[in-house]
C-alpha cells in the first residue's frame, strides 16, 4: 500500500476511473461530487451530456479491461451492446458508404451513459474494499478552491450544497481535477500564483441532439452518416439497453438539428439516406430530443514544463476536451486512468510525480485530439480556432485522402480504424503500406448504397 491521501474533484466517469487508478497506491481517496448519485442508473443533472449517445471505443475498452478485468462483461450483462467495427457499424462517409466485413480488430460497447457510470462506480467501490484503500465519497459537495501555493497544492476547500453551505478544508498529497470541460482549475491555480495553462481551441460550431426510440424491428447494425461539404449534417443510430435505440443528429452553425420531436424526421430526411429515414418512421419515440451546443475542442497545456505545481493533476476533459459527437471522451478517461496507474506503479507520489503523470495523461489524449481537431478544423472559422501551422495543414490534407481511401481499402481502413478507435498512435497512419496507398492511388469512392449484408 502506498502512502498519502488523494482528493479527486468530480465524481463522474473520469473521476471514478481516476479514483480506481489510485487504489492500492495511496492510503485514502476522497471523491468530491456536486450531485447526489441516483439509486438506479438514470440521468442526473451533473452529467449534461448524459442523455446522448456514448460508446467505449476499442482502445478505451482495452484500457478499461486492464484497469478492471471483466468490466466489459459486467456492462454487457447489465444490457450494454457489444459491437464489432466495421461488421456491425455501417458508415456513410462524404465519398460514399464504407465496405462492411468482419475484421475482428475493434470491439466497442454501447449503452446509456447512466448505465456506464453506475456499473463503473459500483466496480470501483467494490475494488476499494478489496484494496484496503479508504474511499470516502462526498456527495452534494463542491470544490471552491485549492490550498497551498504556487509551487505545491496541499488540498482543496469544499462547500456543502445543502442546508448550511458549510465550508471546510481537505488536506491532500495529490489533488486530481476530473471536473470536466467546466473545470475552474485555471482560476484556482492563478489564485495561488501558479501559471495558467496555455489553451488551444478549435470550435466548429457543431450542435447536436439525441432522442430515444423503440424500433418495432431493430436493425442488425449501427448506422453512421457523416457530414459532407454539400450537407454539413450527420447522424448516428445505435442500440442501448432495454430494447431502445438512440438517434444522435448533428450539424454546424445554421444547420443545428431540431429539439422539437415533430421536426426530427424532416431533419433525417434531409440527410439524403432513405434507409434511415424509412426505418425511423417505424420506431416509437421514447423521449423528446435533447440538444447540446458546447462542442468545442479545448486543450489546456498543463503538460508544458512548469505547467502544474507539485500535488496537482488534471485529467480527461479538465485537461483536454473534444467535440462529444465523436464519442472519444469516455475512452480517453479510461486511457488517462490507465496512464495514472502506471505512473503510480513506478514509485508512488514521489517528488516530480505531478509533472510526470501530467505528461503521461497528455499523451493518452494525443490521438483523440488530433483526430477530433482534424475533423472539425474545416468547419471552424478563424475567430473560433487557434490558427493551424504548416504541419497541421499538411496533416489535414493527408488525413482527408486517407479517410476517403479507408472506405474501400482494407489496408488503409484497418490503419484508419486502429487510430480513430484509439487503439494505435497516429504514426500507424504513416506506415509505408498505408502512406503509399493513400498518396499514390486514385482518390477513392465509396459504395453507392448502404451495405446491408456482411461481405464474405
Amino acid at each position: 500500500m502506498g502512502k498519502g491521501h488523494a482528493v479527486v474533484v468530480g465524481g463522474g466517469l473520469a473521476g471514478t476511473l481516476a479514483a480506481g487508478a489510485l487504489l492500492g497506491h495511496v492510503e485514502g481517496v476522497t471523491l468530491v461530487e456536486r450531485d447526489r448519485y441516483p439509486e438506479q442508473p438514470v440521468f442526473r443533472k451533473g452529467v449534461p451530456q448524459g442523455r446522448h449517445l456514448h460508446v467505449f471505443l476499442s482502445g478505451g475498452r482495452r484500457a478499461l479491461e486492464e484497469l478492471f478485468p471483466g468490466l466489459g462483461s459486467e456492462l454487457e450483462a447489465a444490457g450494454a451492446h457489444r459491437l464489432e467495427a466495421p461488421r456491425d457499424v455501417i458508415t456513410k462517409a462524404p465519398n460514399g458508404w464504407q465496405r462492411r466485413y468482419h475484421e475482428g480488430r475493434h470491439i466497442t460497447t454501447s449503452c446509456t451513459r447512466a448505465l456506464f457510470d453506475a456499473t463503473v462506480r459500483a466496480r470501483v467501490l467494490t475494488e476499494a474494499e478489496r484494496s484496503g484503500t479508504r474511499v470516502e465519497v462526498l456527495q452534494a459537495t463542491e470544490v471552491i478552491g485549492l490550498l497551498g501555493g504556487a509551487d505545491r497544492v496541499t488540498g482543496v476547500r469544499v462547500r456543502a450544497r445543502d442546508a448550511g453551505h458549510a465550508e471546510r478544508e481537505l488536506p491532500a498529497d495529490l489533488v486530481v481535477d476530473a471536473s470536466g470541460r467546466g473545470s475552474r482549475a485555471p482560476r484556482w491555480l492563478a489564485e495561488l500564483g501558479a501559471p495558467v495553462p496555455r489553451e488551444e481551441v478549435v470550435d466548429a460550431g457543431i450542435g447536436y441532439c439525441t432522442q430515444m426510440f423503440r424500433p418495432a424491428e431493430p436493425l442488425d447494425m449501427v448506422m453512421v452518416i457523416q457530414p459532407r461539404p454539400d450537407c454539413p449534417r450527420g447522424a448516428a443510430w445505435s442500440p442501448v439497453e432495454d430494447g431502445n435505440w438512440l438517434l444522435t443528429l448533428s450539424g454546424v452553425r445554421g444547420q443545428h438539428p431540431p429539439t422539437e420531436g415533430s421536426e426530427v424526421p424532416g431533419f433525417v430526411k434531409s440527410l439524403g439516406e432513405p434507409a434511415l429515414y424509412e426505418h425511423l418512421l417505424t420506431c416509437e419515440p421514447v423521449s423528446p430530443p435533447y440538444g447540446f451546443r458546447d462542442t468545442s475542442n479545448r486543450r489546456r497545456h498543463y503538460d508544458a514544463p512548469g505547467g502544474v505545481p507539485e500535488g496537482f493533476l488534471a485529467v480527461s476533459d479538465a485537461a483536454c476536451t473534444f467535440n462529444p459527437v465523436y464519442g472519444q471522451g469516455m475512452s480517453v478517461a479510461a486511457l488517462s486512468g490507465l496512464a495514472l496507474r502506471r505512473c503510480l506503479a513506478e514509485g508512488g507520489l514521489r517528488p516530480g510525480f505531478a509533472a510526470t503523470a501530467q505528461r503521461a495523461v497528455a499523451r493518452a489524449s494525443d490521438t483523440a485530439w488530433l483526430t477530433a481537431v482534424g475533423a472539425d478544423r474545416p468547419y471552424a472559422t478563424d475567430a473560433d480556432a487557434t490558427p493551424p501551422g504548416a504541419a497541421e495543414r499538411l496533416r489535414s490534407w493527408y488525413f482527408g485522402r486517407l479517410a476517403a481511401r479507408a472506405t474501400i481499402d482494407r489496408v488503409v481502413g484497418a490503419a484508419f480504424r486502429d487510430v480513430t478507435y484509439l487503439a494505435a498512435a497516429p504514426s500507424r497512419l504513416m506506415s509505408p503500406a498505408v502512406a503509399l496507398r493513400t498518396v499514390l492511388l486514385p482518390k477513392a469512392r465509396g459504395l453507392t448504397a448502404p451495405p446491408l449484408r456482411v461481405e464474405t
